[in-house]
C-alpha cells in the first residue's frame, strides 16, 4: 500500500515542504530509504521500528521503500521520525486515517515512543500560516514556539501512542488548538545593559551613539585603553527602540533554526540582540558555515547590534567577510554541501585603540610607537570597511575631576525617548525602509529636502574630504537622522556639519 505524509525540512530559515512517500508490499522483507538522507535520517529506521513496537504495532515483514521527495534536497535532522512512523503505520495497514494530507508531522522519536522537541518549528509554522485547514502535529515542548503564529491549528503530542490514538479517533478537529499569536503584553523586556547615567562625562560619545541608535548607523569608537569605549557600547541596547512583531518573529526564527533556543526553556527574542564575539573569532564564527551551514554572529545579531571590540585584532579575512552583509543585510553561504541564506541586517559597532601602545590620542601619556608601527596597526582595518562605518568617534580620556561630580547624567530611558521619537518619524515617512541607514541613495536625497545652498555645502565638503559616493550618501543619511532627532523635515547645514565631524577622524590622525 502506498501512502504520502507531509512534513518539512530546513534550509537556513526557510522551511521546505517534503513528502515522505512510503510503499509497503508483500515480498522479501526489506527496507530502503532514498532521497538524499543524512546520517540522522538514515538511522531513523531503527528508532521508528522500536517506537512502533512499543505501542503494540508491527511494520516489519514487508518490502518497504521510502522516498523523501524532492529527491535532490538533502534531508537533515531527526524531525522526520514522526512522519516516517505514521507513514509506515498507514502503508502497512496498522491504522487508518481520513485525509492524512490535512496533517503536517514533525518530531523526533525515542526508542520507547516518546516524542522529543526539535528545532525550527517557528519556520514551519510561519510557512503554514495561510493554510487554515492544515493541522501541525509537533511535540508538546514545541507548542509555545508554534503558538507565535496566529490562528494556526497546532496539536502537541507527547508520544507516538498519543498521536496514533488521536488519528484513529479523528479527534484532531476538536483537539487542535488555534495558536493565539504574539501578544506584546506577555513579552518580558529585560534591559540588563549598563545605564548611560553611570557613564561619567563623554557627552560627545553619548551623542554619537544616540544618533547611531536613532538611524541604525554603524559606528566606530577610537580611544585610549580604559577610556570607556566598551562601556558606552554596552549601554547601547538600553536606548534602542522596541522590536516590532515582525522583528521578534524574525530573530526568534533565526535563533530557533540555529539550535540556540531550547524547547524546554523556550523564550522569545523580544529585546534587540547584542552580540560581542571575541577577537579570536574565525570567519565561519562571524558569517556562518561549517558542516551544517549554521548562522554566524552576524545573523544572530539580526535586528540588533554586532559589536567588535579590539577591531584590529580580528582576523583580516573575517572582517572583510562582513562588508557585503553590511550593505545587503543577508549572508549567502555556498559550500560543497549546499547553499543557504541567512538574514543579517545589523548595526555594526566597533572599538579600537589608535595605536599598538594605545596612547596616541592621550595628551598626558606619550605614545611609544614608531610611525611605521602606527601605520601597520591602522591598516589592519581596511579602507573599504571604514567607508561603511558612518560614525567614527574619538573617545578622549575622562578628566579625574569629573568623578567628583554629584549630578547624574541623562539616563538611558531619557535618551531612548528621543531615539524612539526619531524612529517614529522615519517609520511615518516611509514604510519601505526600516530606518535611515537602509535608505537608498535616491531615497535619502528625496527625503533630505535640501535647498540649493545646503546641497552645495554637502557637495563641496565631500570634495574636500575626498569622500566616495558611498561615503557621501552615508553622510546624508546621518544628517537626515540628526534632523529627525530635532524634529525637522529638512536637512540643514548644521545637521551636515555635525555629520561631517564623524567622518573626519581618520583624516585628522
Amino acid at each position: 500500500m502506498f501512502q504520502r505524509i507531509r512534513t518539512y525540512c530546513l534550509s537556513g530559515i526557510q522551511a521546505i515542504p517534503v513528502s515522505v512517500e512510503v510503499d509497503s508490499s508483500p515480498g522479501l522483507p526489506g527496507f530502503t530509504l532514498v532521497g538524499l538522507p543524512d546520517s540522522a535520517v538514515r538511522e531513523s529506521r531503527e528508532r521508528v521500528v522500536s517506537a512502533v513496537r512499543s505501542i503494540g504495532k508491527v511494520v516489519t515483514g514487508f518490502r518497504t521503500t521510502v522516498n523523501l521527495s524532492p529527491a535532490d534536497l538533502r534531508k537533515e535532522g531527526a524531525s522526520l521520525d514522526l512522519p516516517l512512523a505514521i507513514g509506515l503505520l498507514l502503508a502497512s495497514g496498522e491504522i487508518s486515517v481520513r485525509e492524512p494530507s490535512r496533517f503536517v508531522f514533525l518530531g523526533e522519536l525515542s526508542l520507547d515512543g516518546l516524542l522529543k522537541p526539535i528545532h525550527g518549528v517557528l519556520s514551519v509554522a510561519m510557512t503554514l500560516k495561510n493554510e487554515r485547514e492544515t493541522v501541525l502535529v509537533i511535540p508538546k515542548e514545541n507548542l509555545k514556539e508554534a503558538s507565535l503564529v496566529e490562528n494556526l491549528k497546532v496539536l502537541g503530542v507527547s508520544s507516538l501512542a498519543e498521536c496514533v490514538n488521536a488519528l484513529i479517533d479523528d479527534s484532531f478537529s476538536g483537539g487542535a488548538l488555534s495558536a493565539p499569536g504574539l501578544h506584546r503584553k506577555s513579552l518580558e523586556l529585560n534591559y540588563d545593559s549598563p545605564d548611560f547615567a553611570d557613564v561619567v562625562g563623554m557627552e560627545g560619545v553619548k551623542r554619537a551613539l544616540e544618533i547611531a541608535a536613532a538611524g541604525g548607523h554603524n559606528f566606530l569608537l577610537i580611544g585610549s585603553p580604559g577610556a570607556g569605549k566598551t562601556l558606552c557600547a554596552r549601554c547601547l541596547p538600553g536606548i534602542l527602540p522596541e522590536m516590532s512583531d515582525e522583528e521578534i518573529l524574525e530573530s526568534t526564527r533565526i535563533h530557533s533554526c540555529a539550535r540556540f533556543l531550547k524547547a524546554e526553556e523556550f523564550r522569545y527574542i523580544a529585546t534587540r540582540p547584542f552580540r560581542a564575539p571575541h577577537h579570536s573569532a574565525s570567519m565561519v564564527a562571524l558569517i556562518g558555515g561549517g558542516a551544517r551551514l549554521l548562522p554566524g554572529e552576524a545573523s544572530l545579531a539580526h535586528n540588533g547590534v554586532l559589536f567588535l571590540d579590539e577591531l584590529p585584532e580580528f582576523n583580516r579575512m573575517a572582517l572583510e567577510s562582513l562588508r557585503e552583509p553590511m550593505e545587503a543585510g543577508v549572508i549567502t553561504i555556498s559550500r560543497a554541501s549546499g547553499r543557504v541564506e541567512w538574514p543579517a541586517r545589523f548595526m555594526m559597532g566597533a572599538a579600537m585603540n589608535p595605536c599598538p601602545c594605545g596612547y596616541a590620542m592621550d595628551a598626558k601619556k606619550g605614545c611609544r610607537c614608531l610611525p611605521e608601527a602606527k601605520k601597520r596597526y591602522r591598516e589592519r582595518v581596511s579602507g573599504p570597511l571604514l567607508d561603511r562605518i558612518d560614525l567614527q568617534v574619538s573617545v578622549p580620556p575622562v578628566e579625574p575631576e569629573k568623578f567628583l561630580q554629584k549630578k547624574l547624567a541623562e539616563t538611558s530611558a531619557v535618551i531612548r525617548k528621543r531615539v524612539v521619537a526619531a524612529r517614529n518619524i522615519q517609520t511615518n515617512r516611509t514604510k519601505e525602509f526600516r530606518c535611515n541607514a537602509d535608505l537608498t541613495s535616491k531615497a535619502v536625497v528625496e527625503f533630505s529636502k535640501m535647498d540649493f545652498v545646503t546641497e552645495r555645502f554637502a557637495i563641496n565638503a565631500a570634495d574636500r574630504m575626498t569622500l566616495s559616493a558611498r561615503g557621501y550618501y552615508r553622510l546624508l543619511k546621518v544628517a537626515r537622522t540628526i534632523a529627525d532627532l530635532r524634529g525637522s523635515e529638512v536637512v540643514e547645514i548644521p545637521d551636515l556639519a555635525e555629520a561631517l565631524q564623524y567622518r573626519m577622524l581618520r583624516r585628522n590622525e
